[in-house]
């Protein structure tokens, strides 16, 4: 059978939600914190639109609620200066233990969870309106799925994830209301969810229900993304090298093109550098991810019948047909092109940045959550005091590992505070410097 090509019209390149300057918080709790969902947007925006620096934030802390976000929204959102913020709230304020078998007796029990349910639709379209009134655009997302069906040993909060569909139902209503754009993270996961009709033993969500693995982050990236307006291809480069023309150039161009009888060559250059998949996921595994988004196509039309070795620059990509190549090549699935090793060296950049990102937030969980105003966070010794109570206090309980392990990297990097600030910023800096697409020289010879 025949393979189909990639494109029957000219693809379009659509532009991006994000201008370059924008600054674009995420606010929210633990899965906020965690930040792989933004990190994957991050990385799409800073290898597909080079030229533009667009500077992606975490505002989240861990097992916030929103009442606790509306606490600190000036001095952890609005002093970073955003110009957009994503709203990424989460269960938090529905009390999950109001949801335990264990609680079914209490007769005021559905009393508690309409109050715990309308709290939280008061709380969000509070965010919502302190956010516009500052002037910064909003985009609502959904909250995740609780796994009201893993056979895991975590307790289940069953009926809790009805009550996060009413949340994101009313989000979609808030949306409209504020002409604000909503990705629906909640629907597209629980679809994928629906795998455990078949095994109930997987989960796009961890053993504790709540949090989503790194696929479920880059699923709700891939949401965000098809959501809002941005360009899908890397490239998509047509030649016919029988008229030695190059039919169409989207978001490249094609220069000194030449072609003869055995061989084509010509000069390339992008807008976009190909989205470099992180090895400890399949970006695959779902959607298709790399040829719905991450397409950078070479169709070479009027070769003879053959095989023929691509090149680029000295890299042998493959040996390949005149079908194949008349159908299109999906160049981002080699991920040894000089194009790719260049997004690589990106993606190993932001990998030290994350890190970075990761104990600052943790700097700020430990302040928001165990320092009043009043106590001061500066003195070291009053600092251990505080974290020693806690941790005496939880010596027998499952949060002493945690808590023991967050103090430890609070008491580690308190001190460099500003200079990992510094350090971020000049890795964005150098982000800025390797991410421009260079020229690359094509080369298509028939082989024997």
């Amino acid at each position: 059978m025949k393979p189909k090509s990639f494109f029957v019209t000219e693809p379009l390149v659509q532009e991006p939600l994000f201008r370059d300057g924008d600054r674009v918080c995420f606010i929210g709790s633990s899965i906020a914190m965690n930040g792989a969902n933004m990190h994957f947007i991050n990385l799409f925006y800073a290898t597909r639109y080079p030229e533009r620096k667009v500077t992606f934030l975490n505002c989240g802390i861990f097992g916030d609620s929103k009442q606790n976000v509306l606490h600190r929204m000036k001095n952890d959102v609005l002093d970073f200066e955003p110009t957009w913020a994503v709203l990424q709230i989460e269960e938090s304020d529905l009390n999950p233990s109001l949801y335990y078998k264990s609680r079914m007796n209490d007769p005021l029990i559905l009393e508690k969870r309409k109050n715990a349910l309308e709290r939280w639709i008061k709380n969000a379209d509070s965010i919502v309106r302190i956010l516009l009134t500052a002037n910064v655009k909003v985009i609502l997302q959904t909250p995740t799925i609780y796994d009201q069906a893993s056979n895991v040993a975590e307790e289940n909060a069953y009926g809790i994830n009805e009550a996060l569909k009413e949340c994101m139902i009313y989000l979609k209503e808030l949306g409209v209301r504020y002409k604000l754009p909503v990705v629906d993270c909640w629907t597209i996961l629980f679809d994928i969810n629906e795998i455990q009709k078949k095994d109930i033993k997987k989960s796009i969500i961890g053993r504790d229900r709540v949090h989503v693995s790194e696929l479920g982050h880059f699923v709700m990236a891939y949401q965000f993304l098809k959501t809002l307006p941005g360009t899908k291809e890397v490239s998509y480069i047509s030649i016919d090298a029988g008229s030695i023309k190059a039919k169409q150039q989207v978001n490249c161009s094609v220069n000194d093109l030449v072609s003869g009888r055995n061989n084509t060559s010509f000069t390339y250059v992008s807008k976009s550098l190909p989205f470099p998949s992180p090895c400890r996921i399949n970006v695959d595994s779902l959607y298709g991810f790399t040829d719905t988004f991450n397409a950078d196509i070479l169709q070479v039309n009027g070769l003879a019948n053959g095989n023929y070795k691509l090149s680029i620059d000295t890299v042998t990509v493959g040996v390949f047909n005149n079908t194949v190549f008349a159908n299109g090549i999906n160049l981002s699935r080699f991920k040894f092109t000089p194009q790719y090793l260049q997004s690589n060296r990106i993606l190993s950049l932001f990998d030290d940045y994350w890190k970075i990102e990761r104990n600052l937030r943790i700097i700020k969980y430990v302040e928001f959550t165990h320092f009043s105003q009043d106590k001061k966070k500066e003195d070291v010794d009053v600092v251990k005091n505080i974290f020693n109570k806690i941790l005496v206090e939880e010596k027998e309980s499952d949060k002493y590992n945690f808590f023991k392990n967050v103090y430890s990297i609070y008491l580690a990097n308190k001190p460099k505070e500003c200079a990992l600030k510094s350090k971020m910023e000049s890795i964005l800096n150098e982000v800025q410097g390797i991410n421009i697409p260079v020229p690359h020289l094509y080369n298509i010879e028939r082989t024997l």
